[in-house]
């Protein structure tokens, strides 16, 4: 069982690039039908209030942008007051650049700007989902500082992590395993402070707009701590797997 609708999210979206997109058959369209396949499958397990329309440029609530240009946003869910915004990139060689992340991070913003006193209300997350498997550390730690979720196949998010490690402890019956995945699980949990949204940073009251981050914020540290639980993580699993 997913913990909140937040990890089920994400967990679900990993999956997705991980194991089913290299399983499903290719259409004849340019990103080869990974939105459709993706929408189609997120919507099919995941069940939202909302959902955006194909090519939908209102961020799935007929909104405008400070800017008054419209933005296309792959893909919008909401659950209650959870906002899940979606790019989503077919790139399986081309790289995801910092440009590519500034411009889905722009896009969201003009839309808040114009609609803060609405969308302030929801806890908005924003995910940047790609096939690539050879993700540069400065994009991974770029979503880091700004709350973007990247979830790419070859590295989990922290909440995706978390998931299989408590999954993993759940299965195991050898009680040096056991121990060695709570030991996982203690270090993920202390990184959890630094797992925030768009929501987390940016607040807004009284028509005024103000950023806040932790004041401890290391991306270099968080990712290094992060890439370390995983190796653990893989460690403990191929065990698991012998026994």
């Amino acid at each position: 069982m997913i913990g909140d609708i937040t990890q089920a999210v994400e967990v679900v979206s990993w999956y997705f690039v991980k194991k089913e997109w290299p399983k499903i058959k290719r259409s004849p369209t340019l990103d080869l039908g990974f939105e459709e396949r993706f929408r189609n499958y997120l919507y099919r397990i995941m069940k939202f209030d909302i959902y955006s329309d194909v090519r939908d440029m209102g961020l799935g609530l007929s909104y405008t942008t400070l800017s008054g240009n419209p933005h296309e946003l792959d893909i919008i869910c909401i659950k209650e007051k959870d906002l899940f915004v979606f790019e989503l990139k077919h790139y399986k060689v081309s790289n995801i650049t910092k440009e590519i992340v500034f411009a889905f991070l722009g896009k969201v913003m003009d839309f808040y700007f114009k609609n803060a006193n609405c969308l302030s209300d929801y806890n908005s997350t924003l995910l940047l989902m790609t096939i690539n498997e050879n993700i540069d550390d400065s994009i991974r730690k770029l979503c880091f500082a700004y709350g973007i979720k990247l979830i790419e196949p070859s590295f989990p998010t922290l909440k995706v992590l978390d998931h299989f490690l408590r999954d993993l402890y759940n299965k195991s019956i050898d009680e040096t395993l056991v121990i060695e995945t709570e030991d996982v699980i203690e270090e993920v949990t202390s990184l959890r402070n630094f797992d925030y949204s768009l929501s987390d940073i940016i607040h807004y009251k009284e028509d005024n707009f103000s950023l806040g981050f932790p004041t401890d914020l290391n991306p270099t540290d968080i990712l290094f701590k992060l890439k370390e639980c995983y190796n653990k993580f893989e460690v403990v699993r191929k065990k698991w797997k012998k026994n």
